[in-house]
């Protein structure tokens, strides 16, 4: 299985299919379009993965900190975050 986005053309069209093998939501007209949705899942993936990387961190900050187990510091993380 493939690490990377591709597109398949589909009659006259063009649909994404991402990493896992799922097609997305929507079929393109253009290659050209398809290729823009592919670089803003990019920039997606790169968000989730990052925003996911600093709530870590700030998890094991809290850990370190105050001597509280990780549901606890996932807790307040949450509560911070309006979660």
């Amino acid at each position: 299985m493939s690490d990377e986005y591709r597109m398949e053309p589909a009659g006259d069209a063009f649909i994404v299919i991402d990493p896992w093998g799922e097609r997305l939501v929507d079929v393109f007209p253009t290659e050209e379009a398809a290729k823009e949705e592919i670089e803003r899942c990019k920039r997606e993936d790169a968000l989730f993965e990052t925003a996911s990387l600093l709530v870590e961190i700030s998890e094991e900050v809290l850990m370190q900190k105050f001597g509280v187990d990780r549901k606890t510091a996932q807790y307040w993380v949450s509560s911070a975050t309006g979660g």
